[in-house]
C-alpha cells in the first residue's frame, strides 16, 4: 500500500485564542484597516484524530500526529515543535495522502495508515498507536493579500475537543504565511493583537486538547 502527494515544509503562522463575540467579520474589519485585501471562503467542517503511543511518546517530544477528514478526503500529517516568538509559531510539517486501501483500513478497522518513512522519522517504528484525541472544527477562512506578493490564509476555528475526560470548546485564530516576508505576518499579528486585545496561543491544538480532555494532561505526560 503506497501513499502519495507527500509534502514537507516549514510552516510559519500567528496563533491567537479567540474571545467570545469575536467573529470572522470583526477580524476582517480589523485586517482591512491595515490595507490588506481579503477574499472570504466557504466555511468547512473537519475532524482530526490525533494518534500517540501508550507512553505518549509524541506528546512528550512536542509532536502532533493526526489524520484529518474533510468530507470524503483524508490527509495524514505531523507537526514538530520549532521556534516560537510571541504569537508566531515556526514548525516543521509533513503531509501525506493515504491510499484507498489505507483509508479503508482506517475507517473500517481503525488501523492508522502511517507511512514507514514517517514512523522512522518520528522514531516510533513498531510502537502501537491509538487515537488519544478527537478535534472537531468548524473553520471559517479568508485568503489575505498585500504588497510585495504577500499572501496568507486566515482561519477562525471553532473547535470541540473530545477525549477521555469529556469534551471542551475552544476558539482560535490562525494566520499562515503562504508567500512574503515574515515581518509582514508579524505586522498583521501585532495589528490584530492591538485592535482586538487578542492573547497569543501558547501551544499546539494537540497539547491544548490533551490538557483539557486527555486521559493524561500534558503536564502529567511530561512527568
Amino acid at each position: 500500500m503506497n501513499t502519495h502527494d507527500n509534502k514537507e515544509k516549514t510552516e510559519l503562522e500567528a496563533k491567537f485564542t479567540c474571545p467570545e463575540g469575536c467573529d470572522l467579520t470583526t477580524i476582517l474589519n480589523a485586517i482591512q484597516t491595515m490595507g490588506i485585501q481579503f477574499v472570504k471562503e466557504s466555511p468547512c467542517l473537519q475532524t482530526d484524530a490525533y494518534l500517540d503511543t501508550p507512553e505518549y511518546t509524541l506528546l512528550k517530544a512536542g509532536v502532533g500526529l493526526r489524520i484529518r477528514q474533510r468530507g470524503d478526503m483524508h490527509v495524514g500529517a505531523y507537526k514538530s515543535s520549532g521556534k516560537q516568538h510571541d504569537a508566531l509559531f515556526e514548525r516543521q510539517e509533513f503531509e501525506w495522502t493515504p491510499s484507498n486501501d489505507e483509508i479503508k483500513l482506517w475507517t473500517e478497522e481503525k488501523k492508522p495508515p502511517i507511512p514507514p518513512a514517517v514512523a522512522n522519522k518520528l522514531n516510533i517504528q513498531g510502537m502501537p498507536l491509538r487515537k488519544v484525541l478527537a478535534v472537531e472544527t468548524r473553520r471559517h477562512t479568508a485568503m489575505l493579500s498585500g504588497n510585495a506578493g504577500f499572501k496568507a490564509e486566515l482561519s477562525l476555528d471553532e473547535v470541540t475537543f473530545r477525549g477521555h475526560r469529556g469534551q471542551k470548546p475552544y476558539r482560535e485564530i490562525e494566520i499562515e504565511l503562504l508567500h512574503g516576508h515574515p515581518d509582514q505576518l508579524m505586522q498583521i499579528a501585532k495589528g490584530l493583537q492591538n485592535q482586538l486585545a487578542l492573547q497569543p496561543a501558547v501551544d499546539s491544538k494537540y497539547k491544548i486538547g490533551m490538557l483539557q480532555v486527555g486521559k493524561y494532561g500534558a503536564g502529567e505526560a511530561k512527568a
